[in-house]
């Protein structure tokens, strides 16, 4: 099986390699470059899977990196990111062709077929992945084309649907989902799910279509936790109702995608640090290296160090400085995400137990809090090394209900912050994290200074900008286009 899904793997990528060299807009999303006529759902599913961790993981994953300091661009597009002089031409691929064009038109398609044929767990999946794209899509952006975005020969200039609005549309969508899961179908995926594979239909049925069903309440509580601006005490009672539902209970049902374990069928990290544009025009701040250092006790690292960073060749970990040029003799990525078997998470065991602890500290669960953060922590410990640090757990993972009291939140963000190295939703969490009402200099959790040289007086981007082809060809229904105005929970 194994052998069969990594060519699966390649066929995709090549498919996804085809359509990034042309050009394609939500406008045209009607001749989608990555669509052949009447493909099968068993073929549809795999495309829409890998230009999903495309839009979250790839152009994505590096801004928010940028923007919450794990990576300093230092030429290029990279730059312009880092210094928030960013440009709407820097977002066109990210929400054209694999938002757009890439996986939510393919996934509509699916959810109709698989509609006609009663193949309710093929829709079940699109519909899960329909959720957390428009999630992304809020979270990122802010109000987005939807209701009308997919229906381009009817609505060639589709409205953008308010943040608020698009988000009941995700939780409706995942509670759908699991209904789909649930009931009978006359197919299911096996090895073309490139999320949770099975060997067969029947495998899958038994094992993955529950682990679906996990994470997509996993999504649930991601969502309603996202609302602790706006409703700090409901979205807590929520999110956790949706844990109580059933969600991931180790680290080996959590969902990422591993695409191969050879470069022509790596994912969106180590693709982009093949190149010279990547290796060139991006590097390790040394604030994230500093964090991590002597972090246990002088000498003794967070073991979690030489995962994310390679030391060079002196054995040192050198960052760049943020906003800075590229020194000399820096450290690179290390094996956790720079290898071609290195995995995409996409919402993580240990993200949910992070979820678990912040929201019963707000409801002032102490107890309940303590016992998922040391959980969460004890797990991405594990998930990124293979093996437990008995010396970090002590220090970093042994709250108690009266420990954790003293800067509780702090502790659960920063934990958070250093677990989800890299992950697009860590700057969702740092938005979130500044304080409701404060003024656009007050940086969020772990405290974060402007980028020297930026172009914003000091003032944090909020939000992604919109491409030049919404500029262009659908002008008079984009609702904002500063980079410092705030998506609907970012209060």
């Amino acid at each position: 099986m194994k052998n069969n899904t990594t060519h699966l793997i390649r066929n995709v990528i090549l498919v996804l390699a085809l359509a990034a060299n042309g050009s394609c807009d939500i406008q045209e999303a009607n001749i989608n470059p990555n669509e052949v006529a009447d493909v099968d759902i068993n073929v549809i599913l795999p495309a829409t899977q890998a230009n999903m961790t495309w839009a979250i993981g790839d152009f994505s994953s590096q801004s928010a990196s940028s923007f919450v300091q794990y990576m300093t661009g230092t030429l290029n597009v990279q730059f312009n990111i880092t210094t928030y002089e960013y440009l709407p031409a820097n977002f066109q691929t990210t929400w054209n062709n694999h938002f757009y064009a890439g996986a939510m038109k393919d996934l509509r398609t699916l959810i109709e077929k698989s509609t006609e044929s009663g193949a309710m767990h093929y829709r079940g999946v699109a519909n899960i992945q329909m959720a957390v794209l428009l999630g992304y899509l809020v979270d990122l952006w802010g109000d987005a084309p939807y209701s009308q975005a997919l229906d381009l020969d009817n609505f060639p200039r589709p409205v953008f649907d308010s943040g608020e609005s698009l988000y009941q549309e995700v939780f409706q969508l995942l509670d759908q989902g699991i209904a789909d899961l649930e009931a009978n179908s006359v197919t299911s995926p096996s090895s073309n799910d490139l999320i949770f594979p099975a060997a067969n239909e029947s495998s899958w049925r038994a094992d993955s279509r529950g682990k679906w069903i996990k994470a997509a309440n996993a999504f649930k509580a991601r969502y309603h936790n996202h609302l602790s601006k706006v409703d700090p005490t409901g979205s807590a009672q929520n999110a956790l109702q949706a844990i109580q539902e059933g969600v991931f209970e180790n680290n080996a049902e959590e969902m990422k995608v591993v695409f191969g374990t050879t470069p022509d069928a790596a994912g969106p990290w180590f693709g982009f640090l093949l190149g010279t544009f990547g290796q060139n025009n991006i590097s390790v701040t040394q604030g994230f290296i500093d964090m991590l250092q002597n972090r246990v006790g002088e000498g003794i690292d967070d073991p979690r160090l030489p995962f994310y960073v390679s030391p060079n060749a002196a054995g040192e970990y050198v960052g760049t400085p943020n906003g800075g040029t590229t020194v000399t003799n820096r450290s690179i990525l290390g094996p956790y995400v720079n290898s071609p078997s290195a995995p995409t998470n996409i919402i993580t065991f240990s993200e949910v137990k992070f979820i678990e602890a912040e929201t019963n500290y707000r409801l002032g669960q102490y107890e309940a809090a303590a016992e998922a953060f040391n959980e969460a922590v004890k797990a991405s410990i594990s998930r990124v090394t293979g093996a437990s640090h008995p010396g970090y757990e002590a220090r970093f993972a042994s709250e108690t209900e009266a420990s954790i009291q003293q800067d509780g939140l702090t502790k659960i963000f920063t934990e958070k912050y250093i677990d989800m190295f890299l992950q697009t939703e860590s700057w969702t969490d740092w938005r979130r994290s500044i304080p409701a009402g404060a003024a656009g200099t007050v940086p969020g959790i772990p405290q974060l200074s402007p980028t020297p040289g930026n172009n914003t007086q000091g003032v944090f981007p909020r939000r992604f900008l919109y491409p030049p082809s919404e500029l262009d060809n659908n002008s008079a229904n984009i609702p904002e286009t500063s980079p410092l105005a705030k998506v609907f929970w970012d209060l």
